[in-house]
């Protein structure tokens, strides 16, 4: 989401069972309770240190969730990396939410080709998804056995960002949705029954009626979890937006299932480049205004992590100040650099 493509800037994410059940928005607590992160190979030279803040500040905010992208990018494998203190990326991640109470969805491999393998015939494009599962599948198997009883980790997400263009004709969602269903069999198999989630987006190729009926058919179709992202980092107009929201709302039967992302960037590139720049605090008021209004009682989850905690993390100073009135009890101190 958001790395190289133009479709990848409206992706709707599925998030777990947790985001979409606990969806009531308590008291104390502003709309938001989840964050996406894109880790980069840049990350690596953070230390443990460096994670703890950026969890006590996530707890501060009132989030529980951190929704990892991918364990693996094309080549670079976030599963086998080290930070440059000598310890393993993931462990220092699940160990700094744990000590904040903070949960993570586990995203598995992603392919930079993705959207250009959509160019293939129905046919290849099946042959495609399956190596696409089975790269999945090996890297869930080596992350279950090395964390599957980390108290962190909460749920897989797949990383396949499915559009509303591509997906269009029957033959093409029959393997859609043998692929989307034989992820979570294939994850279940693994001996962990956690949650799966998928993402998918809208770019006007469907009308909104077309397109919530798409959403319906595919958490039809499987017992996976649907975020949908509100597309105004990719210059969807908001009237636009909300229409999508309407029909989302009519149509889609299982709402326990369908949740929002809000989008914490302006994509500032015409045509399929991105150059992504983070929103200004009046228009984080507008998004979560727009999103809450159309999506009472469920809880919101933003993209993404990079742009909330910039250097002068305004985004989420704004937040603090304005949306959530932090709970009384102060969240666990950090430990000192590992």
């Amino acid at each position: 989401m958001k790395c190289v493509s133009k479709y990848s800037l409206m992706a709707l994410l599925v998030i777990t069972a947790t985001v979409c059940r606990a969806g009531e928005v308590p008291g104390p607590k502003g709309p938001v309770n989840g964050i996406f992160y894109q880790p980069w190979r840049e990350d690596l030279s953070l230390t443990g240190s460096d994670w703890e803040q950026r969890m006590v500040m996530l707890r501060q905010d009132g989030l529980d969730t951190l929704y990892l992208q991918w364990l693996r990018y094309g080549e670079i494998d976030f599963l086998n990396a080290h930070l440059k203190t000598g310890k393993p990326f993931i462990q220092v991640l699940l160990d700094a939410a744990e000590r904040q109470g903070i949960g993570i969805y586990i995203g598995l491999f992603s392919d930079p080709g993705f959207f250009h393998a959509l160019n293939l015939t129905t046919r290849a494009l099946d042959g495609y998804l399956l190596k696409l599962r089975e790269k999945s599948l090996q890297l869930a198997g080596e992350f279950q056995a090395r964390y599957g009883k980390h108290p962190a980790f909460r749920g897989w997400y797949l990383p396949e960002e499915i559009d509303d263009l591509n997906w269009q004709t029957a033959p093409r969602r029959k393997i859609l949705d043998f692929h989307l269903r034989h992820q979570g069999y294939g994850l279940k198999a693994l001996g962990c029954e956690k949650p799966v989630a998928f993402s998918a987006f809208f770019s006007g190729a469907l009308s909104p009626d077309g397109f919530a009926e798409f959403c319906r058919q595919r958490l039809d179709g499987s017992d996976h979890y649907l975020l949908v992202q509100d597309g105004l980092g990719g210059r969807m107009d908001m009237a636009t937006t909300r229409r999508y929201h309407a029909s989302l709302r009519r149509i889609v039967g299982k709402q326990d299932r369908l949740c929002w992302i809000v989008e914490l960037f302006n994509d500032e590139l015409p045509g399929p480049a991105f150059s992504g720049k983070a929103i200004e605090p009046f228009q984080l008021n507008e998004r979560l205004t727009m999103v809450h209004k159309d999506f009472a009682g469920k809880r919101l989850v933003l993209f993404s992590l990079r742009y909330w905690l910039d250097q002068k993390a305004r985004l989420s100073r704004h937040y603090r100040r304005h949306f959530h009135n932090p709970v009384r009890e102060p969240p666990a101190k950090p430990t000192l650099d590992h």
